[in-house]
Protein backbone atom coordinates (compact mmCIF):
# COMPACT_ATOMS: atom_id res chain seq x y z
CA UNK A 1 0.00 0.00 0.00
CA UNK A 2 2.82 2.36 0.66
CA UNK A 3 4.23 1.92 -2.39
CA UNK A 4 1.28 3.27 -4.22
CA UNK A 5 0.85 6.98 -2.68
CA UNK A 6 4.88 8.12 -3.26
CA UNK A 7 3.79 10.05 -5.69
CA UNK A 8 6.15 12.86 -6.05
CA UNK A 9 8.72 11.53 -3.89
CA UNK A 10 9.87 7.79 -5.30
CA UNK A 11 11.67 8.17 -8.55
CA UNK A 12 11.82 4.82 -11.21
CA UNK A 13 14.12 2.05 -11.94
CA UNK A 14 17.36 2.67 -12.57
CA UNK A 15 18.11 3.27 -16.29
CA UNK A 16 15.09 5.66 -16.11
CA UNK A 17 15.01 8.97 -18.38
CA UNK A 18 13.45 11.53 -17.21
CA UNK A 19 10.17 14.11 -18.95
CA UNK A 20 10.16 18.09 -18.85
CA UNK A 21 6.95 18.64 -20.33
CA UNK A 22 5.91 22.37 -21.98
CA UNK A 23 3.58 22.59 -18.74
CA UNK A 24 6.67 22.46 -16.54
CA UNK A 25 5.23 18.91 -15.50
CA UNK A 26 8.62 16.81 -14.74
CA UNK A 27 8.00 12.68 -15.20
CA UNK A 28 10.86 9.95 -14.50
CA UNK A 29 10.45 6.80 -15.67
CA UNK A 30 11.36 4.15 -18.00
CA UNK A 31 10.18 3.40 -21.67
CA UNK A 32 8.32 0.48 -21.93
CA UNK A 33 6.69 1.32 -25.53
CA UNK A 34 6.18 3.22 -28.01
CA UNK A 35 2.75 4.06 -30.05
CA UNK A 36 2.57 6.31 -32.94
CA UNK A 37 2.52 9.64 -31.14
CA UNK A 38 3.57 8.45 -27.97
CA UNK A 39 5.60 7.04 -25.62
CA UNK A 40 4.45 4.48 -22.63
CA UNK A 41 6.90 4.77 -19.86
CA UNK A 42 6.76 3.23 -16.59
CA UNK A 43 7.12 4.87 -13.32
CA UNK A 44 6.66 4.52 -9.58
CA UNK A 45 3.15 5.24 -9.70
CA UNK A 46 1.83 3.19 -12.74
CA UNK A 47 2.21 3.53 -16.70
CA UNK A 48 1.98 6.86 -17.93
CA UNK A 49 1.52 7.49 -21.92
CA UNK A 50 3.43 10.88 -22.90
CA UNK A 51 2.34 12.57 -26.32
CA UNK A 52 5.44 13.64 -28.40
CA UNK A 53 4.19 17.23 -29.04
CA UNK A 54 4.08 17.87 -24.84
CA UNK A 55 7.66 16.95 -24.60
CA UNK A 56 9.83 19.73 -23.65
CA UNK A 57 12.67 17.75 -23.34
CA UNK A 58 14.60 14.18 -22.24
CA UNK A 59 17.23 13.82 -20.30
CA UNK A 60 18.58 10.45 -20.94
CA UNK A 61 20.37 7.79 -18.49
CA UNK A 62 23.42 6.84 -19.99
CA UNK A 63 22.98 3.00 -19.35
CA UNK A 64 19.46 3.34 -20.98
CA UNK A 65 18.42 1.33 -24.24
CA UNK A 66 16.60 4.38 -24.92
CA UNK A 67 19.45 6.48 -24.92
CA UNK A 68 21.09 4.28 -27.90
CA UNK A 69 20.97 5.48 -31.89
CA UNK A 70 18.13 5.04 -33.67
CA UNK A 71 15.47 4.26 -31.04
CA UNK A 72 12.38 6.48 -31.29
CA UNK A 73 13.08 8.01 -27.86
CA UNK A 74 15.79 9.29 -29.03
CA UNK A 75 14.05 11.30 -31.80
CA UNK A 76 11.69 13.59 -29.29
CA UNK A 77 11.80 17.18 -29.26
CA UNK A 78 14.49 18.58 -27.22
CA UNK A 79 15.19 21.90 -25.97
CA UNK A 80 18.12 23.71 -24.00
CA UNK A 81 18.34 23.09 -19.88
CA UNK A 82 16.17 25.19 -17.83
CA UNK A 83 17.44 27.46 -15.22
CA UNK A 84 15.20 26.09 -12.58
CA UNK A 85 16.76 22.91 -13.05
CA UNK A 86 20.83 22.71 -12.19
CA UNK A 87 22.48 19.40 -11.80
CA UNK A 88 22.01 17.60 -9.13
CA UNK A 89 24.76 16.96 -6.49
CA UNK A 90 26.31 13.47 -5.80
CA UNK A 91 23.52 12.11 -3.63
CA UNK A 92 24.81 10.43 -0.71
CA UNK A 93 25.79 6.70 -0.36
CA UNK A 94 24.07 5.75 2.94
CA UNK A 95 21.48 7.05 4.79
CA UNK A 96 22.16 7.88 8.65
CA UNK A 97 18.77 8.26 10.98
CA UNK A 98 18.57 7.90 14.50
CA UNK A 99 14.75 7.24 15.76
CA UNK A 100 13.36 7.40 19.40
CA UNK A 101 10.07 7.20 20.65
CA UNK A 102 9.46 11.26 19.83
CA UNK A 103 11.74 11.87 17.64
CA UNK A 104 13.34 11.24 13.91
CA UNK A 105 16.92 12.72 13.16
CA UNK A 106 18.09 13.03 9.64
CA UNK A 107 22.09 13.01 10.24
CA UNK A 108 22.17 12.57 6.39
CA UNK A 109 20.25 15.23 5.67
CA UNK A 110 20.56 17.43 8.24
CA UNK A 111 16.89 17.95 10.22
CA UNK A 112 15.37 16.75 13.31
CA UNK A 113 11.36 16.70 13.35
CA UNK A 114 8.66 14.95 15.83
CA UNK A 115 7.54 11.57 15.41
CA UNK A 116 4.04 10.70 17.21
CA UNK A 117 5.01 7.45 19.59
CA UNK A 118 3.40 4.97 17.68
CA UNK A 119 4.83 5.68 14.47
CA UNK A 120 7.78 3.93 12.58
CA UNK A 121 9.99 5.04 9.42
CA UNK A 122 10.57 3.21 6.54
CA UNK A 123 13.99 3.83 5.68
CA UNK A 124 14.09 0.53 2.98
CA UNK A 125 12.08 3.48 0.93
CA UNK A 126 14.96 6.18 0.51
CA UNK A 127 17.02 5.80 -2.29
CA UNK A 128 19.85 7.90 -3.68
CA UNK A 129 18.39 7.86 -7.17
CA UNK A 130 14.92 9.48 -5.66
CA UNK A 131 13.75 12.92 -4.11
CA UNK A 132 12.85 10.67 -1.24
CA UNK A 133 14.45 11.52 1.85
CA UNK A 134 12.62 10.50 4.91
CA UNK A 135 9.05 8.50 4.84
CA UNK A 136 6.95 7.80 8.55
CA UNK A 137 3.77 6.68 9.45
CA UNK A 138 1.77 4.26 11.18
CA UNK A 139 2.27 0.59 11.29
CA UNK A 140 -0.93 -0.23 9.27
CA UNK A 141 0.11 2.78 6.93
CA UNK A 142 -2.96 4.46 7.49
CA UNK A 143 -1.39 7.94 8.02
CA UNK A 144 2.11 8.50 6.31
CA UNK A 145 4.54 11.56 5.91
CA UNK A 146 6.81 11.81 3.06
CA UNK A 147 9.71 13.85 2.55
CA UNK A 148 11.26 14.88 -0.57
CA UNK A 149 14.01 17.36 -1.62
CA UNK A 150 14.99 18.67 -4.78
CA UNK A 151 17.62 20.62 -6.47
CA UNK A 152 15.46 23.58 -8.06
CA UNK A 153 16.50 27.42 -8.43
CA UNK A 154 12.97 28.40 -10.01
CA UNK A 155 10.47 30.17 -7.54
CA UNK A 156 8.85 28.23 -4.80
CA UNK A 157 5.13 29.12 -6.41
CA UNK A 158 6.75 27.83 -9.56
CA UNK A 159 7.59 24.31 -7.71
CA UNK A 160 4.45 24.01 -5.71
CA UNK A 161 2.23 24.71 -9.21
CA UNK A 162 4.50 21.45 -10.72
CA UNK A 163 3.89 19.48 -7.84
CA UNK A 164 0.05 20.10 -8.01
CA UNK A 165 -0.01 19.02 -11.69
CA UNK A 166 1.42 15.46 -10.87
CA UNK A 167 -1.09 15.21 -7.58
CA UNK A 168 -3.65 15.77 -10.28
CA UNK A 169 -2.55 13.14 -12.37
CA UNK A 170 -1.98 10.49 -9.69
CA UNK A 171 -5.22 10.95 -7.34
CA UNK A 172 -8.92 9.91 -8.86
CA UNK A 173 -10.95 13.09 -8.34
CA UNK A 174 -8.53 15.04 -6.93
CA UNK A 175 -9.63 18.29 -4.99
CA UNK A 176 -7.84 20.88 -3.65
CA UNK A 177 -9.09 22.21 -0.44
CA UNK A 178 -7.25 25.04 0.78
CA UNK A 179 -3.77 27.02 0.29
CA UNK A 180 -2.12 28.87 3.01
CA UNK A 181 1.02 30.75 4.22
CA UNK A 182 2.95 29.20 6.60
CA UNK A 183 6.50 28.88 7.99
CA UNK A 184 8.68 26.08 8.55
CA UNK A 185 11.77 26.72 10.44
CA UNK A 186 11.21 30.33 10.08
CA UNK A 187 11.36 30.00 6.01
CA UNK A 188 8.60 30.95 3.75
CA UNK A 189 6.21 27.87 3.29
CA UNK A 190 3.26 26.89 1.51
CA UNK A 191 0.77 24.42 2.67
CA UNK A 192 -2.33 22.84 0.39
CA UNK A 193 -4.69 20.69 1.68
CA UNK A 194 -6.62 18.22 -0.76
CA UNK A 195 -8.52 15.22 -1.26
CA UNK A 196 -8.24 12.25 -3.50
CA UNK A 197 -8.23 8.48 -4.57
CA UNK A 198 -5.83 6.16 -5.01
CA UNK A 199 -5.76 2.49 -5.06
CA UNK A 200 -9.24 1.76 -4.25
CA UNK A 201 -9.06 4.71 -0.81
CA UNK A 202 -9.89 8.15 -0.07
CA UNK A 203 -6.96 10.02 1.07
CA UNK A 204 -6.85 13.38 3.24
CA UNK A 205 -3.29 14.74 1.82
CA UNK A 206 -1.62 18.12 3.59
CA UNK A 207 1.36 19.30 1.37
CA UNK A 208 3.89 21.82 2.55
CA UNK A 209 6.54 23.40 0.34
CA UNK A 210 9.67 25.22 1.37
CA UNK A 211 12.97 26.63 0.08
CA UNK A 212 16.34 26.66 1.69
CA UNK A 213 19.37 27.44 -0.44
CA UNK A 214 19.56 25.30 -3.38
CA UNK A 215 16.76 22.91 -2.33
CA UNK A 216 12.98 22.28 -2.47
CA UNK A 217 11.68 21.06 0.48
CA UNK A 218 8.01 19.08 0.07
CA UNK A 219 6.53 17.28 3.45
CA UNK A 220 3.57 15.18 1.79
CA UNK A 221 0.92 14.17 4.78
CA UNK A 222 -1.41 11.81 3.78
CA UNK A 223 -4.41 9.53 5.60
CA UNK A 224 -6.57 7.69 5.10
CA UNK A 225 -8.25 7.47 8.78
CA UNK A 226 -11.95 8.15 8.53
CA UNK A 227 -13.30 9.71 10.95
CA UNK A 228 -10.05 10.22 12.79
CA UNK A 229 -8.81 12.22 9.73
CA UNK A 230 -9.17 15.32 11.49
CA UNK A 231 -6.89 14.71 14.32
CA UNK A 232 -4.56 12.99 11.46
CA UNK A 233 -3.88 16.07 10.30
CA UNK A 234 -3.49 17.98 13.30
CA UNK A 235 -0.64 15.49 14.17
CA UNK A 236 1.00 15.94 10.56
CA UNK A 237 1.06 19.62 11.07
CA UNK A 238 2.85 19.44 14.66
CA UNK A 239 5.08 17.32 13.44
CA UNK A 240 5.92 20.01 10.09
CA UNK A 241 5.83 22.91 12.86
CA UNK A 242 8.67 20.59 14.39
CA UNK A 243 11.04 21.10 11.90
CA UNK A 244 15.06 22.17 12.93
CA UNK A 245 18.04 22.20 10.77
CA UNK A 246 21.07 20.69 12.22
CA UNK A 247 23.99 22.73 12.48
CA UNK A 248 26.37 22.66 9.36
Amino acid sequence: MLGAVLVLLVGAPLGAEEFYLKDGTRIVGKVVGYEKDAFRVETSFGIAIIYKDRIQRIVFDASSPAAAPGNPAAAAPAAPDRSSSPPEPPPPMRLVESVTATEYVSETYGFRIFKPPTWRSYPQLVRPQTPLVAALGTPDESTLLLIGRESFSGSLADYTRGAERLLQQFYEDYRPQKERPTQVAGLSAIERSFTGQANGRFWTGTAVYFTRGRYCYTMLGLTTAGETASFQQSLLRKVANSWQFLPE
